[in-house]
């Protein structure tokens, strides 16, 4: 339970093989490529350009992809029977990532011809697609433009002027066709008669003699404006040859919509495409970080150590003419970390990755912390009813999903989680909210009337005591990793003088005050855990003289004098700090105590609605479930933060520095598939 081995591998081999070497380091799964060293009359190939081409095409792909689903989603609005609708290929819950055989995927090659046909075809089809949508929303306007003007019983050329006469089909808003017939009883040679009038605008045909023109001056001001349509046959005749060629556009949509959700079935084949691209790119982005001669090329890699007699064999089997060396990591050299953990840490690896992934240098915190998370959660969480539902959660996950994703190792771990919520629920005699201690031992004076840990709403200083001092134990881990991460790199003294008193201050001061704490608690079954008053004492004592020695000692490493008395300044003023992380650990009785609180209020609204008998019983364990299953998501909201925050700052602040990056084996990450 560690942070694996990593070693430098160095390869020198001839440009020829170099693809034959790609793929033999991608179907190991073990080697991570980095920039090769500088050397004399090697060089680096800029393939930026290249690079960006296939991330080109990747997008082009990645497009069809989505312009398929759409299309599908369109045709099958319009297919409302199912059994003419179209579905796409989905991968399911167990296996949500379409797994391929290894050497179709790196063989993809010998497909693209056929496979860029098909997008040259879906490619066509949509812009001519887009062509018929365009020329149908040009011949809609036009009807539309022509729909007032449908029914004259002449072509709108018909509507012309004479020697001695204006004649002018025009058209106003419907409100001013009024103010229009008023104007015009001003004039004496000036007619309107009304051809066509709807809620919004009016179709009028205007005649009026040459010496009346200022009519149509005035007229204007209504908002009256000349027909700008010019049909020399009547207007229905036109709108009808425009709505057979809207038919005609239609249908010719219609049949390009139904070719372009017929590649449906292909789309699985262009998502193995997209991932070939990437890989390609990812061999064009190596060949920029090699050192290459016309006819050699140099590549240096991270593998871990126990992987060294695969990685060598597979390189070997792909060539004949290469040079390999294996190099250990130096003490102050990068490298890629990779963790190794047993089955109950290695989901938790999900919280300290959320957050910063360890350096290669430094210990694993994922053991110490997984232990953490999971009693804090449990303290948090507490009752067996909620435990048990994340419990059969992360069984589930276990067995359902078959593939490894982000969200079955986070159910996974919910589902450990569980087992502890289960334990405290024990402890605290509460399902679901109803507690059960008080009934399994009704008598008030037994010990366990009231529960080993009793009801933090009756007992609020109980749980506030205990979550402090889960706190101090928590706070002190932290330290212990830290003397954990110095004796790593042999600073033995700094680690024992500067650490560990901080240790034994933690260990005195708690045995220094338990007996205070339990006056504060004040629950008569822990009063067996008293201790002598000599062990307080000598505890008191104990903890001041760690904590002097833990302010002298911390300036162990700085430089000059005055370096060691800033540091031993700090680390009394840290006490401060200490203090306030301690406090921290208060949410762990708010969130515990919020949570209970609201399972009793939903079972007290269970009893009031199921009280009328009857019907009342269907209604209350309707409620009952819905609610319980609201409080359970949003204490498993709230403890998934708080957990997290509290090993983020206050564990992690302690000894953590992150900025690690994860192993990722070259070939490995691909985006749509999973590579068997």
């Amino acid at each position: 339970m560690a942070i694996v081995k990593m070693k430098r591998l160095t390869l020198f081999a001839l440009n020829a093989d170099r693809d034959k070497i790609y793929d033999a380091l991608i179907r190991s799964k073990s080697v991570q490529l980095k920039r090769s060293a500088d050397i004399d009359s090697f060089v680096n190939v800029d393939e930026s350009q290249a690079r960006e081409k296939v991330l080109e095409r990747v997008s082009r792909v990645e497009n069809a992809i989505d312009f398929v689903t759409t299309t599908v989603g369109r045709y099958n609005g319009a297919h409302k029977k199912s059994q003419e609708k179209i579905s796409l290929p989905k991968n399911s819950f167990a296996r949500p990532r379409t797994e391929i055989d290894f050497d179709y995927y790196l063989g993809f090659g010998e497909h693209v011809k056929e496979t860029e046909q098909q997008l040259d075809e879906l490619y066509a089809l949509k812009d001519k697609l887009a062509s018929c949508e365009t020329l149908l929303a040009q011949k809609q306007a036009e009807l539309a433009k022509l729909a007032p003007y449908r029914d004259l019983p002449h072509p709108t050329n018909w509507y012309r002027n004479t020697e001695t006469t204006i004649v002018q089909l025009s058209q106003l808003p419907a409100l001013e066709l009024e103010n229009l017939q008023k104007l015009s009883a001003e004039y004496d040679t000036v007619t309107v008669e009304t051809l066509y009038a709807d809620a919004a605008i009016a179709v009028v045909a205007v005649v009026a003699h040459v010496s009346e023109a200022a009519f149509f001056e005035n007229a204007a001001s209504l908002g009256l404006a000349k027909c700008s349509l010019s049909t020399d046959v009547l207007p229905r005749v036109t709108a009808e040859t425009l709505e057979r060629q809207t038919e005609g556009i239609c249908e010719e949509s219609k049949e390009c919509v139904a070719r372009i959700a017929a590649f449906a079935d292909e789309t699985p084949r262009w998502k193995v495409y997209v991932d070939w691209l990437l890989l390609c790119e990812k061999k064009l982005a190596a060949d920029g970080d090699i050192k290459q001669t016309g006819s050699t090329f140099v590549l240096e890699g991270y593998y871990p150590a126990e992987k060294e007699a695969e990685v060598e064999q597979s390189i070997k089997s792909a060539s004949d003419s290469v040079v390999l060396t294996f190099d250990e990591i130096a003490e102050d050299e990068f490298a890629p970390t990779l963790t190794r953990n047993n089955k109950f840490t290695e989901p938790f690896e999900f919280v300290t990755n959320s957050y910063s992934v360890p350096d290669y240098h430094e210990i694993d915190p994922n053991p110490v912390m997984s232990a953490f998370y999971f009693v804090i959660f449990g303290l948090m969480m507490a009752d067996i009813g909620y435990g048990l539902l994340l419990l059969a959660l992360g069984m589930f996950a276990t067995f359902a999903i078959k593939q490894k994703t982000g969200i079955k190792v986070m159910l996974q771990m919910f589902g450990i989680c569980g087992i502890a919520a289960i334990v405290v629920g024990v402890l605290f005699g509460s399902v679901f909210g109803y507690t059960f201690w008080d009934k399994v031992f009704p008598a008030e004076n037994h010990p366990l009337h009231n529960g080993i840990i009793p009801n933090p709403a009756e007992f609020p200083m109980v749980m506030m005591i205990i979550s402090l001092l889960f706190g101090v134990i928590h706070l002190a881990a932290g330290i212990g990793c830290n003397m954990a991460v110095k004796i790593k790199h042999k600073q033995y003294l700094a680690a024992w003088l500067a650490d560990f008193p901080w240790i034994v201050v933690f260990a005195a001061f708690v045995l220094a005050i338990f007996n205070s704490a339990l006056d504060m608690a004040g629950y008569e079954p822990y009063e067996v855990l008293r201790l002598p008053k000599i062990v307080s004492q000598v505890s008191l004592y104990v903890c001041l003289a760690a904590l002097a020695v833990a302010i002298v000692c911390a300036g162990l490493g700085s430089k000059g004098f005055l370096g060691k008395v800033v540091k031993s300044f700090s680390s009394a003023y840290g006490i401060i700090n200490y203090f306030s992380d301690i406090m921290s650990y208060i949410r762990v009785f708010g969130l515990m105590l919020s949570s209970a609180i609201m399972a009793s209020v939903v079972n007290d609204l269970g009893k009031m609605i199921g009280g009328s008998g009857g019907f009342g019983y269907a209604l209350a364990a309707l409620v009952l479930v819905f609610a319980h299953l609201f409080n359970l998501v949003m204490g498993l909201l709230s403890v998934y933060i708080h957990n997290g925050r509290l090993q983020y700052v206050e564990f992690f602040g302690k000894f953590y520095t992150g900025d690690g990056q994860l192993f990722v084996p070259f070939g490995s990450d691909t985006k749509y598939t999973l590579v068997k």
